[in-house]
């Protein structure tokens, strides 16, 4: 395979697109709209949530949810949302389980704000609620995973662009959501997405292909359902026809009358996987024969490579952790192995996803000192570092906990996620985070 440089999040733009910034100005005059009730809260609604904009239960303030592709970030945009955090929110950010961040307690008429701060990062809150393409999520060990088939970062970042202001999936029936994994073990979760895409490679005239075993409709929620296996193989050049196509079929045949029964698994279950299977192929195949293949062409997997430059560790602590219980906890726990030799990534374990903006500048500044700035969320609401090297792991361990962010567990039974709930969300039932912290202490008196 080639090689690559590693992939952090989107590129911080020279500049803020002209498009964005009439988009941004956009949201702003409607917002302003609604505050002088000028437009009916029904169809405002509609529009922020395709701006990534929630409502609360709390009168006059609103939640504010990034989409972060495949959990993506780096020390300048984690500065950003730490900054966002202090002077928009309450100092304090919250990972969700689709690896994106978001904020409450904001402002309606600040949002704009922080969009333009956003932007100047290169990110966006753009399509990340709502009927839409939810954010396209992936296994954090993505590229340094020992086990896996190929890394699949650049194909996230394919179908995110792919859909993203793409007038086929801003009004969909229901949101939709789609994953990636690696390898067998499967930490992208595909079989609860609406589309799964596993990666592997096939046996084709003595080549080994790479693409994706692709499967549909998969769910939790009160009304869990198991995926469809929709094909068995894809190569690379195919697999985001692959997407649209599914992708236009709930458009065009999905329920629009009855929201508790609008997600994808329901449309499958109501016509039949047969006839789904039908439609789909229409789709696809009008795509491959009035389409531009160029549009869908994506760069054959290649392995991500350790970074240049040097490490920026200021003074390491005495010692190497040696009879140090707590680091020795931290070190079973939240260290694993790179396919690399010589490299280790680091989970940095958050309660119920909730952290801080000084953490947020902290991580930011570790993250350059010790992983050459790369860093992922995970759908377990952490962050992982990558590329750390082993003989630096006591001091990068005891630089987190001085922060509050050395704990272990991560990624294990005690490491509970929780939605806002009822502390903030207008549709919650019950106090998720309050649970949430009371079953993490129950667990780590258990395990």
């Amino acid at each position: 395979m080639e090689t690559q440089k590693v992939i952090q999040g989107e590129e911080t733009p020279s500049e803020i697109p002209a498009e964005i910034l009439e988009e941004i100005s956009h949201f702003e005059a409607e917002a302003q709209r609604f505050l002088r009730q000028e437009i009916h809260p029904e169809v405002f609604r509609r529009f922020r949530l395709q701006h990534g904009i929630y409502g609360q239960r709390q009168e006059g303030v609103q939640m504010v949810r990034l989409k972060i592709p495949f959990g993506g970030l780096n020390p300048q945009q984690l500065r950003c949302l730490a900054d966002i955090a202090e002077e928009y929110s309450r100092g304090i950010g919250h990972v969700t389980t689709r690896q994106n961040v978001q904020f409450h307690f904001v402002k309606l008429e600040r949002v704009g704000e922080i969009m333009r701060k956003l932007a100047a990062v290169g990110m966006t809150t753009r399509e990340a609620c709502g009927n839409t393409v939810r954010n396209v999520t992936a296994s954090p060990h993505t590229g340094v995973c020992p086990d896996e088939a190929f890394d699949v970062t650049p194909y996230v970042l394919a179908v995110y662009k792919l859909f993203i202001r793409n007038p086929i999936c801003e009004n969909l029936p229901r949101k939709f959501k789609i994953a990636f994994s690696d390898c067998p073990k499967d930490a992208g979760l595909t079989p609860i997405h609406d589309i799964g895409l596993m990666a592997m490679k096939q046996q084709v005239n003595g080549h080994k292909i790479p693409g994706f075993r692709v499967t549909v409709g998969g769910g939790l929620g009160p009304s869990p359902r198991k995926p469809y296996l929709l094909e068995e193989f894809v190569p690379l050049q195919d697999f985001l026809p692959v997407c649209e196509a599914v992708v236009r079929v709930f458009n065009r045949h999905g329920n629009r009358k009855n929201r508790s029964t609008a997600r994808m698994k329901f449309l499958i279950e109501k016509i039949g996987f047969e006839q789904f299977y039908h439609l789909y192929k229409q789709e696809y195949d009008w795509i491959k024969e009035t389409r531009d293949s160029k549009a869908y062409a994506v760069p054959m997997p290649q392995e991500e490579q350790p970074p240049n430059g040097r490490r920026r560790i200021s003074k390491p602590p005495d010692g190497n952790g040696q009879g140090n219980t707590k680091f020795s906890d931290w070190l079973k726990t939240n260290v694993v192995a790179q396919k690399q030799p010589g490299y280790c990534m680091v989970h940095v374990r958050l309660i119920i996803g909730d952290i801080t903006s000084s953490q947020l500048r902290s991580l930011a500044t570790l993250a350059e000192q010790y992983a050459y700035g790369n860093i992922r969320s995970t759908t377990q609401q952490n962050f992982v570092l990558r590329w750390v090297h082993p003989e630096d792991l006591f001091a990068l361990y005891t630089e987190l906990d001085k922060v509050g962010l050395g704990t272990p567990g991560a990624e294990s039974i005690g490491d509970v996620v929780a939605c806002p709930g009822t502390d903030s969300c207008g549709l919650g039932i019950t106090g998720s985070k309050g649970l949430g912290l009371a079953l993490t202490q129950l667990l780590k008196k258990q395990f």
